[in-house]
């Protein structure tokens, strides 16, 4: 009887069940949006993202993920694993995302099926009774989930929209017989890539994601420096700056190179858990390498100089 009371007590109602977050969302596409997949400009594309967060308060929370994705025949596939565990108890959870997206004219519309095991270990736990034995649980369950892109060519810039809906099946991850089902995420966001010059670019952004009584609303933007010409390399800095709304301020350094992206931004908290925290939050960093195998063809016949 302990040993059920004290796992209900642990997790909570199942109402409150949370998806982790990230707040680089716009460098983790295929976690962000299943349209996102495939879109670039390229062959194939390499994501990998860390985050740590609470390490002030107690043992760190950690979210791992590592994705691929590619362009297929006028389609987008991909997949992604992620890893996430918290807590002295260590609740876990690793699930694979495969994920497919199509353009349809100015729309991107993808799909999302997930394969998820989530299990909690008790062996660094101590209790007062010695005698108390509490297993390992462990739950294997199916999860879906559906987004749609939109690409706005402006006079400024451009302007993408996009839409998710995740857990549209509402899988139940309870290790007992107590139902704890995963509510649905609706996440909206916006992303406008304004150029100020040649070199400068602004990409204020809006991120929301709604699940059940839970929200979260992350505003701010990104300035982007293109120091190319200088180099004869594609070469881009970046500063940003974030705030999700009750919750932390991100602040965010990064650096584009050719074909490679890095990433490294901190969350400094500004909940009512300060007085715990020390304003301390998350750190994350996030990589992306865009490879391109296309070789271009040598021509069947040779070209004159110009000055003959």
């Amino acid at each position: 009887m302990k040993k059920w009371a004290f796992i209900f007590l642990f997790l909570g109602q199942g109402v409150m069940a949370q998806d982790v977050h990230f707040s680089q969302w716009y460098n983790n596409p295929l976690f962000s949006n299943p349209a996102f997949t495939s879109y670039f400009d390229g062959d194939y594309r390499i994501t990998a993202h860390q985050r740590e967060q609470w390490a002030s308060v107690s043992i760190p929370f950690s979210t791992t993920s590592v994705g691929l994705d590619m362009p297929l025949n006028n389609w987008g596939v991909g997949a992604q694993i992620l890893r996430d565990q918290s807590g002295s108890s260590r609740l876990s959870q690793t699930q694979l995302n495969l994920s497919v997206a199509r353009s349809l004219d100015d729309w991107r519309i993808g799909f999302q099926i997930g394969f998820a095991q989530r299990s909690i270990d008790y062996s660094d736990l101590i209790f007062i009774d010695n005698g108390e034995t509490i297993f390992s649980q462990t739950k294997n369950y199916l999860d879906m989930g559906f987004g749609v892109n939109r690409a706005l060519e402006l006079n400024a810039g451009q302007m993408n929209v996009a839409y998710g809906l995740f857990h549209f099946n509402t899988p139940n991850r309870s290790f007992i017989s107590v139902e704890d089902k995963l509510a649905l995420r609706h996440q909206f966001s916006s992303v406008f890539d304004y150029y100020l010059s040649e070199q400068w670019q602004l990409s204020p952004s809006v991120n929301l994601a709604l699940q059940q009584k839970q929200r979260e609303w992350m505003l701010g933007s990104l300035i982007r420096f293109d120091m190319s010409k200088y180099y004869y390399k594609s070469i881009h800095l970046e500063a940003g700056a974030y705030y999700r709304f009750g919750d932390a301020l991100t602040c965010l350094l990064g650096i584009q190179y050719e074909q490679s992206h890095l990433g490294f931004s901190y969350d400094w908290n500004t909940s009512d858990l300060v007085p715990a925290s020390n304003s301390l939050g998350a750190w994350e960093i996030s990589l992306s390498h865009i490879i391109n195998s296309s070789i271009l063809s040598k021509p069947k016949y040779k070209t004159c100089p110009a000055f003959l």
